[in-house]
């Protein structure tokens, strides 16, 4: 899962739809809250604080230079545990190494994993032991018809690929649409992404395909964006976003919203 959104300074004044410089004044005046990120950047959960206050910050502005560094990158090492370097036989397998013992490409033993027809490491859930790695030799034909000789395309790729097959346009969020759909099915996984068999695109019928992009067509042409809605309601992105979370109008595809979701909070927003 991708990670909660957050701001830099630049980014939450341009969402507060406030000038730089009137922002840079804001912080020092106290009206915006320190940040709450490393101490350079801050969290959505603090910015949603701050739409409902704009006008109180605006009013105390009458109408304005800190660089913040950097973050560090965070390091983080890995630790041995128990199994360190040497199980039965002395020996024991990281994922290449194992593909490489067994004549595999090192794409498949982590999709036999998931297949099961490899069991998962037992040395620090990272390795296999020599105990559990002397199994497989006799069973790298059944691995082989398990996950194929191809390690899939990405939804990415696939779509590129489902393009240059029907000759149309097809985006990768209409790969994620007929996966969601059922009609497409991963054979797998890279990195937690869905990998999609060739021979799978290849047989998918054309007119599920076109269906699908008529569908996110028809969709852009009934919805905004958020920076497309809140200048069209006259407000800065930020209260458009906290005041349609809390009146329960959610993005659809693409992160976009129906146009009609946002005509009626157009006639709320005297209330708001």
């Amino acid at each position: 899962m991708a990670k909660e959104r957050d701001f830099g300074p630049h980014q939450l004044a341009d969402w507060l739809g406030l000038e730089p410089k009137q922002f840079r004044r804001a912080q020092a005046r106290g009206l915006i809250p320190p940040p709450d990120i490393d101490d350079e950047r801050w969290s959505l959960v603090l910015a949603k604080t701050l739409p409902d206050r704009l006008e109180g910050i605006r009013d105390a502005l009458g109408t304005g230079h800190a660089t913040a560094a950097a973050p560090p990158p965070d390091s983080s090492s890995s630790t041995g545990g128990t199994g360190g370097g040497k199980a039965a036989r002395g020996r024991d397998f990281g994922p290449v190494q194992l593909a490489q013992w067994l004549g595999l490409k090192s794409w498949q033993v982590p999709r036999a994993v998931q297949h099961g027809v490899i069991p998962p490491p037992d040395v620090n859930a990272k390795r296999w032991s020599y105990g559990v790695a002397k199994t497989l030799p006799d069973r790298v034909e059944e691995i082989r018809a398990a996950v194929g000789d191809h390690p899939g395309l990405g939804s990415i790729k696939a779509a590129e690929h489902l393009s240059l097959r029907l000759q149309r346009e097809v985006e990768r969020v209409d790969v994620q649409t007929l996966a969601d759909q059922g009609l497409l099915r991963p054979q797998g996984e890279f990195r937690g992404h869905p990998m999609f068999a060739v021979d799978d695109l290849d047989e998918l019928p054309e007119e599920h395909v076109e269906a699908t992009v008529r569908d996110r067509h028809a969709w852009i042409e009934s919805s905004w964006s958020a920076k497309e809605a809140a200048e069209s309601l006259g407000w800065p992105v930020g209260k458009f976003e906290v005041t349609a979370e809390r009146r329960g109008v959610r993005p659809g595809l693409l992160g976009r919203f129906a146009r009609a979701d946002v005509e009626a909070l157009r006639d709320q927003r005297e209330t708001v």
